[in-house]
């Protein structure tokens, strides 16, 4: 009992980190961000990282070793819409992930990153998507737990 709840706890925690670095994220993204900023920005986007992952292998190891079985969950079509939006949002960070992480080296060199227009665009479109998908889940994951959908 202790550790399905732990992984619930954890998995819950981690989305709550998920949410705060995406709306953190909205908040600080610039396509011309100076120096302190832009470090900020990769702080914030490794711990959305770290977070979507943890959320991943808690949702998983739920999943596995949850009260209600794996094939509860397996047939329940909220459950593979909400897996197929995660690996959506998993996605989206991804693609953003690739332009902070593009910043490391004129960051290590004391530079402020420039992004293009066009590409500022597209990793806005990537956390708005995500955030998005975060109003999406717990409503799939309330239906999933009662058994809609199944």
């Amino acid at each position: 009992m202790t550790g399905v709840l732990t992984l619930a706890w954890f998995h819950y925690l981690a989305m709550m980190f998920v949410a705060a670095a995406l709306v953190a994220e909205h908040l600080m993204f610039t396509p011309r961000p100076d120096l302190p900023l832009a470090r900020k920005l990769l702080v914030v986007n490794r711990i959305h990282g770290i977070s979507v992952l943890v959320a991943l292998i808690t949702g998983f190891a739920r999943m596995m070793h949850g009260g209600k079985g794996a094939m509860f969950y397996m047939q329940n079509t909220a459950f593979q819409l909400k897996f197929v939006l995660f690996i959506v949002l998993a996605l989206a960070w991804f693609y953003a992930a690739m332009t902070f992480f593009s910043w490391g080296q004129k960051i290590k060199a004391g530079n402020a990153p420039v992004v293009s227009e066009g590409d500022a665009k597209r990793v806005l479109m990537a956390i708005r998507l995500q955030l998005l998908i975060l109003v999406l889940l717990p409503l799939l994951a309330a239906m999933m737990a009662r058994g809609l959908w199944s």
